[in-house]
């Protein structure tokens, strides 16, 4: 394709006097073929040579000769050629358009090949559905609110043009216009991410939709990666009251991510929350550094897992209404979660096989974790609770023997000089209540972890070792002592000072109930619950 200058002025007089944009749903949309006036910028370059036709820029062709915001957007970023930044300020000037209440429009631009005439004026105009829904990268955006009207956006990009379109199925109120517009920030930072060399999942800002105006949120984006080869990148989001998704694929590998917040009754403060996820942030750093796992993929499970988990809160009352969960927890049940919505989430790096010399030693990282919450009885007084969490590392990758040193394999025998690791690691955490005519009778906590590490060390394409090393931790706590009604201490203590111990102890136990994928690090926090605890190594 043939790249054209930004222009310091791009909207020409005979533009200014085009027709004004649409409003309302009621009103025509502007895509009506209209006359159009265009403005190329001529480079020097481009009228040099005396007695040879000079190459000139062809002018810009629209779809539509409105001039808003958007199309201002669309003149600024056609320049760019980096993929995906076709769309840079595109999708917020959209949402934009939305909020002033301009919510069926579409547009598109696009670059003929070079002429050999002089034509600074041009009044041209593109077929509607030449560029809509073709694009080599493209966005989609779907809302629908809570009374059933559906908003969609798509944007569309080809080497020689940008399409934009957006359309309601109804009338939107002034609630859900000003809903949709506080959205533009979000929906470009999920696009301006999905645009970067080294792709990141950004959806905070989408996710902190307006509930209590719009019902759902779903996106989709598609990038194609220029490169040597060249491949596709693609991002499915969708969010609503109580289910959440992500799912990722591209060069590096694949994400996916699921958040069920239908249980709200399970979730704990927002403090809880916080704790919980800074523990898990933890944890999925930990499986990185010792699976060597590729720090974008994990980066985009850490952005995308924190987004999803936003925007979710425990009933205040505890008159919840039906729907937020089975029964109404007690402080004591609470004790034993997480505080976080269930979920399920995977990381799948792209496999390389990285040693010519040995087809069967392959580069990889695969990550699963995961939680389940259980609420069963036949009734409230005879109730239990059940949260298992779970977590899942096999990975393998090559290591020079010099630290340092870039380690690069060939089928000769001299650069056969490495360490070949194979790791496989597992973790739980079981944690259970049960009640008996309103009365708790059983509470408990069962913690495993285990971590196998296997490394063959080669020099000069000869096996001089081949060590494995088990690691494996268990923990069995009995919390009726902790949860139990006449848990008190000493018989002189106020009950005011009873019911500050059962909050501090309350609170040390939601430290304790997080998965613990590698307990070695932090095994001193458990103390003398054991029951047994057991560290095998060899």
């Amino acid at each position: 394709m043939t790249s054209i200058s930004p222009l310091n002025s791009w909207n020409s007089p005979a533009a200014r006097a085009s027709t004004t944009a649409t409003h309302r749903a009621d009103a025509p949309a502007a895509t009506a073929r209209s006359a159009t006036s265009s403005i190329v910028a001529l480079s020097p370059e481009s009228t040099k040579g005396e007695g040879a036709a000079a190459v000139q820029p062809s002018p810009l062709v629209w779809e539509s000769g409105t001039r808003d915001k958007v199309s201002e957007a669309m003149t600024k970023s056609f320049s760019s050629y980096a993929f995906g930044g076709r769309f840079s300020g595109v999708g917020a000037a959209m949402l934009g358009q939305a909020k002033l209440g301009n919510y069926n429009f579409s547009q598109a631009m696009r670059q003929p090949p070079p002429s050999t005439t002089a034509n600074v004026y041009a009044a041209s105009a593109i077929a509607a559905g030449d560029l809509h829904g073709f694009g080599e990268d493209n966005v989609s955006l779907s809302i629908t609110t809570i009374s059933g009207v559906e908003v969609k956006l798509s944007l569309d990009s080809q080497g020689d043009g940008l399409a934009v379109r957006m359309t309601a199925s109804g009338e939107l109120s002034d609630a859900e216009t000003r809903a949709l517009g506080e959205l533009a920030e979000g929906f470009q930072d999920a696009i301006d991410g999905m645009g970067q060399s080294t792709p990141k999942i950004k959806l905070d800002g989408l996710m902190q939709f307006d509930q209590k105006v719009l019902a759902s949120v779903k996106l989709h984006a598609e990038v194609k990666v220029r490169g040597e080869p060249e491949s596709v990148q693609t991002l499915d989001f969708q969010a609503d009251g109580t289910q959440r998704s992500v799912s990722f694929s591209g060069v590096a590998g694949s994400l996916d991510l699921k958040v069920d917040a239908s249980a709200l009754n399970t979730l704990g403060s927002k403090e809880r929350q916080a704790k919980a996820l800074g523990s898990y942030m933890q944890q999925f750093d930990q499986a990185a550094s010792r699976g060597h796992g590729d720090a974008g993929l994990v980066a985009m499970l850490k952005d995308s897992f924190t987004a999803l988990h936003s925007n979710t809160s425990a009933p205040q009352s505890a008159d919840a209404p039906p729907g937020a969960g089975k029964w109404r927890l007690a402080p004591e049940d609470k004790g034993i979660l997480s505080g976080l919505a269930d979920f399920t989430a995977s990381v799948s790096q792209a496999v390389n096989f990285s040693n010519p010399m040995r087809g069967s030693e392959k580069d990889s990282f695969n990550y699963e974790v995961s939680q389940k919450t259980a609420q069963a009885g036949a009734s409230q007084d005879d109730r239990s609770i059940r949260q298992q969490q779970q977590s899942k590392l096999s990975a393998s990758f090559h290591e020079s023997l010099v630290a340092g040193v870039p380690l690069r394999l060939t089928t000769n025998t001299e650069s056969q000089n490495y360490t070949y690791h194979q790791i496989e690691d597992s973790a739980s955490s079981d944690a259970q209540v049960g009640y008996k005519d309103g009365k708790l009778v059983r509470a408990s906590l069962q913690q495993d972890a285990s971590q196998s590490t296997r490394v063959m060390k080669y020099f000069l394409g000869k096996l001089e070792s081949d060590q494995s090393t088990p690691g494996n931790y268990s923990v069995l706590r009995d919390l009726l002592p902790v949860l139990g009604p006449y848990q008190t201490g000493a018989k002189e203590t106020t009950p005011e000072a009873r019911i500050e111990q059962r909050k501090q102890a309350l609170a040390a136990l939601g430290d304790d109930v997080l998965l613990r994928s590698y307990p070695g690090q932090t095994i001193s926090l458990w103390q003398a619950d054991v029951l047994p605890a057991e560290e095998v190594s060899s």
